[in-house]
């Protein structure tokens, strides 16, 4: 019976790892630098990790089922892309995100078929249309960036502010809200869960595994849409080369934050954790004037090294 009370009451430090790895990144910059603690620096932080926390909600949904979507980041370059041409051309702001949202869903639509009727592993069919989505970006205008003059969809998606708070920032805030209720309030997250924990079980037990394997494909585009819409107007232009290695970021936020690359199981707050400790280290190593190529380093480490001791903790 005692050792019944003792397991009971075990902490999971796996869980509070990522709370202290971000606790101790804090407590580290701002001895390092005076600069680290102001309100300024803080917002930089926020407008940084927007896009990268949008598309991570997103990836925590494939990751959960037992998937993975390489195809994000170039998904955010190409989205920006041809919203910005549609401006161009005189859609206006509403049909020309509507037209971002729709490339996003519609590879997501691509990616689940491919995955759930052809039976293509995620990785092959997202490894294809990351090449595909970034080729079409760069061919479309021939590698060069398209100039948004529209400042309603500039402010709206992503340069404006309300009072102090980047816009991005309460986009990201509140796609945050949505992804938490649906991942962990809806009958659809409990299917996620039980998908990636195991699909044959899921199946057996009456849950429409290619439907909801669909539904979350088709949710990691929009996320990915919703980042290049952002991105492109923080901009004021659409580039093709946006986005390159963002799905890396975005998976790392998600896998630091504690979800099993396996499948099955993840919490989207310590999703969005991850993607903060992953701005913070970019932020604070800028601060101390370390070359960008080794901040790749830095952060690479740092990652492997807190994945590594809060799976020890376990």
């Amino acid at each position: 019976m005692g050792n019944v009370t003792l397991s009971s009451k075990r902490i999971d430090w796996r869980e509070w790892f990522v709370y202290i790895v971000l606790v101790a990144l804090i407590i580290g910059f701002s001895l390092m630098s005076k600069a680290f603690l102001t309100t300024q620096n803080f917002e930089g932080i926020g407008r940084q990790i927007a896009m990268v926390t949008i598309v991570a909600l997103g990836a925590t949904f494939v990751i959960t089922a037992g998937h993975i979507d390489l195809s994000v980041g170039s998904l955010v370059g190409l989205v920006g892309l041809v919203a910005a041409i549609c401006m161009r051309s005189g859609l206006g702001i509403f049909l020309s995100s509507l037209v971002g949202l729709a490339i996003g869903a519609g590879f997501g639509v691509a990616h689940g078929l491919l995955v759930t009727k052809a039976k293509i592993p995620a990785f092959l069919v997202t490894l294809g249309t990351m090449g595909i989505a970034r080729g079409l970006a760069l061919t479309i205008t021939n590698t060069k960036a398209v100039i948004i003059l529209n400042d309603k969809f500039t402010t709206v998606w992503g340069a404006g502010a309300l009072g102090r708070i980047p816009v991005s920032v309460v986009w990201m805030a509140a796609l945050f809200a949505v992804a938490i209720w649906l991942y962990h309030f809806t009958t659809f997250g409990n299917y996620v869960k039980a998908i990636g924990g195991n699909p044959t079980a899921a199946r057996y037990s009456g849950i429409k595994v290619d439907k909801n394997t669909m539904m979350v494909f088709i949710y990691a585009g929009l996320m990915a849409a919703v980042a290049g819409l952002i991105m492109a107007a923080r901009l004021k232009s659409g580039r093709p080369e946006v986005g390159s290695g963002m799905e890396m970021d975005a998976i790392a936020a998600v896998i630091l934050g504690g979800a099993s690359l396996f499948g099955g199981s993840g919490k989207m707050v310590n999703t969005f954790i991850g993607a903060l400790i992953m701005g913070i280290i970019v932020n604070g190593l800028i601060l101390m004037g370390v070359q960008s190529n080794i901040q790749e380093i830095v952060k690479g480490a740092i990652i492997i090294a807190a994945v590594s001791l809060g799976k020890r903790n376990q």
